[in-house]
């Protein structure tokens, strides 16, 4: 048995499925479906069961992913130590965030720090999984939590507000007991920025993308509850509630693990993402200068 094959039953089990494990993997479903056939046909057992909630361990499944785990850590260990060993301000850092905040923040932010140091290669990773930094899945991750985890270091930027958004146009061409709202894949966001404060929101369209939300708004198909620091800079919408909702929302950290500090280039990264992502403390946390809907009208 190969620690490659092991490599591939890990992500499946921790995905659920052949295609996030795919995703995880950065490579083809059919590529994990043969990879997995491969290693049960070399031992001889049947390693998860096909279920209606996905790809879930048999009895020889599980007893394998503790051997797995445990080989994974000895492997992550080494190459940690290898890692931390690097003191040249140079080679690959790997990155990840979701493909918004890229967008909106951090390739502009990427594309300074390469012009200070060119020899840097960035892998940046735009995804809402939660990539490992034990096991240098990724370098740096920025991410929304409430509370990060106590294995690694985590630095603070902000808290993220949220606001309820939409197009002048849209805003003027009807009374508001006639907008419609866009909501988010996830029934909690819709309860807790929509519902909860304007329980009469009629929520008609859906997205699984904030993005997406953000361009349907823009586009008068209704209002939608955004990040201000999204949102507040577009000049296609304009903020309809004055007041951001920010005691809801998890803040913004900068994570890395405590082994990376001792890396030159992740060091520095680090320090100068802070530094950046700080000074937009205000945009962060909806307390910007702020265009209002083109009539002043308020909302709730």
């Amino acid at each position: 048995m190969k620690w490659d094959d092991l490599r591939f039953f890990l992500a499946i089990a921790r995905a659920g499925s052949l295609t996030a494990a795919a995703r995880r993997l950065r490579t083809s479903q059919a590529t994990v479906s043969r990879r997995l056939a491969s290693l049960e046909k070399e031992l001889g057992v049947f390693l998860f069961e096909r279920t209606r909630r996905g790809y879930e361990p048999t009895e020889a499944g599980r007893e394998i992913l503790d051997i797995a785990e445990h080989v994974e850590d000895e492997f992550g260990e080494i190459d940690r130590r290898l890692f931390a060993g690097d003191r040249a301000l140079a080679g690959i850092l790997r990155v990840t965030c979701t493909q918004q905040f890229a967008d909106q923040h951090l390739c502009r932010l990427l594309s300074e720090f390469v012009e200070q140091h060119p020899d840097i290669h960035f892998r940046l990773y735009c995804t809402y999984e939660l990539l490992s930094l034990a096991r240098r899945e990724t370098d740096v991750a920025v991410r929304l939590t409430r509370e990060p985890p106590k294995s690694l270091i985590a630095q603070r930027i902000a808290k993220v507000a949220i606001s309820v958004y939409g197009s002048p146009d849209y805003l003027r061409a009807r009374p508001i007991r006639d907008w419609d709202w866009i909501g988010w894949r996830d029934l909690v966001y819709n309860q807790h920025f929509i519902l909860d404060r304007f329980p009469n929101a009629r929520i008609k369209h859906f997205a699984d993308d904030v993005r997406a939300m953000q361009t349907m708004a823009r586009h008068g198909l209704g209002i939608a509850a955004l990040p201000c620091h999204l949102a507040d800079t577009d000049p296609a919408l304009r903020r309809i509630v004055p007041e951001p909702m920010l005691n809801l929302r998890p803040d913004l950290w900068v994570i890395y693990h405590p082994d990376s500090r001792l890396v030159t280039r992740v060091r520095l990264f680090v320090d100068f993402l802070v530094e950046r992502l700080r000074a937009k403390r205000d945009l962060f946390e909806g307390s910007g200068a702020v265009a209002r809907a083109a009539d002043d009208v308020a909302y709730g």
